[in-house]
């Protein structure tokens, strides 16, 4: 279909979409850009298991550090960006570390048949070093300890700084009192560049999806912006494609928010993620 998903003009079904979402964005209170920096990936980088039980373990959040092991403690440090100026930031101690690093729990072991005995992952030493991770205000070397476990022939890598200093990513959800988008309507993934009155979003699709065309709705407050494709009655086993999509706006953006027409989310723009 190309590279791109061509611009055309608002069908009725995407009008109605975002005038519902228009309506619900105002109700909600307009969003203000994000602040703070963000944290491109996860706070584990190259994280791997040898096993299936230690990933399971993991994922469980039954990770134990072994008795009498000393780990060390946190302190005060520096992030290092290439793009820009060095950032003062406190070190996080071991077990807190452990604990941003696992985040949400989900209790697998009996889900997964992994016995109860196996189900532990269990840490015999750890180290800080510096790990390179990319966040929104460029690539940075950052503190992180490193712990070996018993059994697992690599070490965990787990971030020494706090998530409300490298802030993860944040994830759409669709504003209360939205209904779900038609079937015919496409899905909205990142925005990738706003220039003046030109916006780049990211649109997600079938393969089978027939017409895909990306919209837009300006608005005096705010800027909606999505896709639709005709309707097809068929089945299409190839989905969850992407594709970018180019709009042009008549008047220059300026400081009105971007919002998705499928959650009625803000979309802001991250340059090194393009």
């Amino acid at each position: 279909m190309g590279t791109q998903i061509p611009q055309g003009p608002a069908t009725p079904l995407f009008l109605d979409r975002a005038r519902a979402v228009a309506q619900a964005v105002r109700t909600a209170g307009l969003p203000k850009p994000p602040e703070g920096i963000f944290l491109y990936g996860t706070r584990t980088p190259d994280l791997a298991f040898d096993t299936t039980e230690q990933k399971v373990a993991w994922i469980a959040g039954y990770v134990a550090i072994a008795p009498g092991v000393q780990l060390g403690s946190g302190g005060t440090t520096r992030i290092d960006f290439t793009d820009g100026p060095s950032v003062s930031v406190d070190v996080l101690a071991p077990r807190p570390a452990l604990t941003a690093a696992i985040g949400a729990t989900h209790d697998n072991c009996g889900h997964m048949a992994v016995p109860a005995a196996k189900c532990i992952l269990v840490i015999t030493g750890g180290s800080l070093k510096t790990v390179e991770v990319d966040t929104s205000a460029g690539r940075a070397t950052v503190p992180a300890w490193s712990f070996t476990a018993k059994g697992l022939s690599r070490p965990i890598v787990a971030l020494a700084v706090s998530p409300a200093v490298l802030k993860p990513l944040p994830q759409p959800t669709t504003l209360p009192g939205l209904a779900d988008p038609d079937r015919d309507l496409l899905s909205v993934g990142s925005l990738t560049r706003a220039d003046g009155n030109t916006l780049t979003v990211n649109l997600h699709h079938g393969k089978c999806d027939p017409d895909l065309r990306a919209h837009v709705l300006e608005l005096d407050d705010m800027v909606i912006i999505g896709g639709s494709h005709a309707p097809f009655d068929g089945a299409c086993v190839d989905v969850g494609l992407s594709t970018p999509a180019t709009v042009t706006l008549t008047a220059s953006l300026g400081d009105k928010p971007v919002i998705s027409a499928e959650t009625g989310t803000r979309l802001d723009v991250y340059p090194h993620l393009r």
